[in-house]
């Protein structure tokens, strides 16, 4: 047995899943796949932020040929960013606990054990977490702006 048959074939009680595409073959081409993905989206995400910065700089130099005042946004290029929002993400989470306990509720008919959906109840509790202090903060704002 040569060391790519038992790189492919393991021991003989564990065999790896293999593929073959084009000359590649064995359990290599799973993980290079997995890892051309991740540059594919890096490098997709590198190109976007390009276009947007050319964009940027072709609508500042239009604005700037026909006289127009640049608000500073537009200069520093920085996005706007929302102010934090934890009632958002309180639905959010309480919308995720609830989807995972009815996920869990109906895989017990496949043999998942009883106890495993009450685990439903981890984000669904940090999204009621999450709308507590939202709504402890909406009542300080409301307090100081009183006089």
């Amino acid at each position: 047995m040569t060391p790519l048959e038992f790189a492919v074939t393991g021991p003989a009680f564990c065999q790896l899943p293999c593929a073959y595409v084009g000359g590649i073959d064995g359990p290599f081409l799973i993980p290079i796949a997995g890892m051309a993905f991740a540059f594919g989206v890096i490098l997709l995400g590198v190109l976007e932020k390009l276009q947007k910065e050319k964009l940027r700089h072709e609508t500042i130099q239009r604005a700037l040929e026909k006289g127009q005042p640049l608000p500073p946004e537009l200069i520093e290029g920085r996005p706007l960013r929302r102010a934090r929002d934890d009632r958002r993400g309180g639905m959010i989470a309480i919308a995720v606990g609830i989807g995972l306990y009815v996920f869990f509720n109906a895989m017990q008919a496949e043999g998942v054990p009883d106890g495993v959906k009450w685990l439903a109840l981890i984000p669904g509790l940090v999204g009621v977490a999450l709308l507590l202090n939202w709504a402890l903060e909406r009542g300080e704002k409301n307090g100081q702006d009183k006089p």
